[in-house]
């Protein structure tokens, strides 16, 4: 298995829906923490974690100039 193709797919479409996924999930998340404090208690850790693997996908998603 390359790095370019998964389960023969390519991999950036892979990437790039992790990231039209996870980017709206991630704000909604939160809002949801900034409105309701009991959403912060509840998602804890999760969040951070979830906006750092969107944000390690971001780049990775993007297309590179020949």
């Amino acid at each position: 298995m390359s790095l370019t193709v998964v389960n023969g797919l390519p991999a950036h479409i892979l990437f790039v829906h992790f990231v039209i996924v996870l980017v709206p999930l991630s704000a909604l998340a939160l809002i949801a923490c900034a409105v309701w404090p009991g959403a912060a208690r509840r998602l804890g850790l999760i969040l951070p974690v979830l906006t750092l693997v969107t944000l390690a996908t971001v780049p990775v998603s993007t297309p590179r100039a020949p």
